[in-house]
């Protein structure tokens, strides 16, 4: 049995995902399964591109294509090397850009490859890859 998400994690996630819905270029996606080389990856957070999503068609079999963005918020009940490991799969299956949520840190980590980070604590969280900027308030208040 997997450990349930905790406040903090919960709280953090929520705010997150709000604010991602009102880019007006890209769609965000909670949970949602990737299958990269063979094994199911779930993201916290996913953006695609802008796509027009019809909830009475049938649940799609597969998601095909990977997000442009995938995102993790740190719980309690996970290791930094766990995410990063995640991180790596992601750029491999071609995933432009990847964010760890810090929420005890009131941070962000914005990764455009494994080797590059740039961390966020203050003002707006700047993902060059994707021409994303967000106000880290929106997700930490």
């Amino acid at each position: 049995m997997l450990p349930l998400p905790a406040y903090n994690y919960s709280y953090a996630k929520a705010r997150l995902i709000g604010a991602l819905l009102k880019l007006e270029n890209f769609s965000a996606f909670s949970q949602l399964t990737l299958r990269i080389d063979g094994k199911d990856y779930l993201p916290d957070v996913c953006l695609f591109p802008k796509c027009d999503v019809n909830l009475s068609l049938p649940e799609p079999v597969e998601i095909t294509i990977m997000p442009v963005l995938a995102i993790e918020v740190l719980s309690h009940t996970e290791t930094l090397q766990e995410i990063l490991d995640r991180f790596t799969a992601y750029f491999g299956a071609i995933v432009k850009s990847c964010w760890l949520v810090v929420p005890v840190a009131g941070a962000v980590i914005v990764y455009s490859s494994p080797e590059k980070a740039q961390l966020f604590r203050t003002g707006d969280i700047i993902d060059e890859q994707l021409n994303i900027q967000l106000p880290l308030e929106a997700i930490f208040d």
